[in-house]
């Protein structure tokens, strides 16, 4: 994925697309012309039920339960969707926030090392679930912006 945001110059930053794994193995022109999947539905008040699965749920959460992330930005609606699970292991989800722009892709932001005393931490989430009241947690402006990216409504059906 292609971005032109200044977090992920530094390698602390990555994006997930949470498109869902296509049934071959792509080639090189295929890799380059594949559209990421929309797993907002069209009133942006919740997941697609089309093209939200468990599974993306549990990609989330095993990146949230690493040690090594800080933080993991979602779309709200894709919030909502985890903070209706029951799972009670809920304590990683204090990690991820929702934040505007992320319907195709999931955002984390690795800690920084501990050989890097210019790096500045995020400051660490409020306590519980995040799925309280003030699910922006003080995040006001976006970390993701748009650029080269194809989006599609819905899953990869080829």
């Amino acid at each position: 994925m292609i971005t032109g945001h200044a977090s992920h110059q530094v390698g602390l930053d990555a994006d997930i697309w949470l498109t869902p794994m296509p049934d071959h193995e792509l080639t090189r022109v295929e890799r380059e012309e594949m559209s990421a999947t929309n797993m907002v539905a069209e009133d942006r008040r919740d997941v697609d039920p089309e093209a939200w699965t468990p599974g993306h749920t549990a990609i989330i959460k095993a990146a949230a339960r690493d040690p090594h992330v800080e933080r993991i930005f979602v779309n709200a609606a894709i919030k909502k969707a985890l903070c209706r699970d029951s799972d009670p292991d809920r304590e990683w989800m204090s990690k991820v926030r929702p934040y505007w722009g992320h319907d195709y892709h999931f955002h984390v932001r690795l800690r920084c090392p501990a050989d890097s005393p210019e790096c500045k931490p995020q400051p660490p989430p409020p306590p519980g679930d995040g799925c309280g009241k003030d699910w922006t947690g003080g995040l006001l402006t976006p970390c993701c912006t748009p650029s080269r990216r194809r989006f599609r409504k819905g899953p990869s059906r080829r």
